[in-house]
């Protein structure tokens, strides 16, 4: 019997196959976003979603990384520059449909468990900015 620490919450189970089927159309749209704006690593997300087929722990863990959340260069930062290649009157909204599948993204790993620490600063900049319609 595994005992509970205080003032731990106890999470329910998950549905591991509904989340990867989730987080899979979150990527495959995230996917489509960044080949439509040129994005180079649209490629890199392309192939994560192969890796939920093949190893879906690496491909979690792929997924709450750095290269994602932790920072300048990360994919999160990137989602705050313009991409050139749109006429400037769909940059805007590209950049708020980025933020928003990021956000999707995000909100499903921690409902997973604990996640990069720079997550949750990202999370709340794209729900504010979100708000804001910026």
């Amino acid at each position: 019997m595994t005992r509970q620490r205080r003032g731990q919450k106890v999470r329910p189970e998950r549905d591991q196959a509904a989340d990867c089927e989730r987080v899979r159309e979150l990527l495959a749209r995230l996917t489509e976003l960044l080949y439509r704006i040129g994005h180079p690593r649209a490629e890199e997300v392309a192939g994560l979603i192969e890796a939920f087929d093949t190893n879906a722990p690496a491909a979690w863990r792929a997924l709450d990384g750095n290269a994602w959340w932790a920072g300048a260069g990360s994919l999160a930062a990137e989602s705050m520059v313009e991409p050139a290649r749109l006429p400037s009157s769909e940059r805007a909204l590209a950049m708020q449909e980025f933020r928003a599948l990021l956000i999707d993204l995000a909100e499903l790993l921690r409902e997973r468990g604990p996640t990069n620490p720079g997550l949750s600063s990202w999370l709340l900049a794209f729900r504010n900015w979100e708000a804001s319609g910026v």
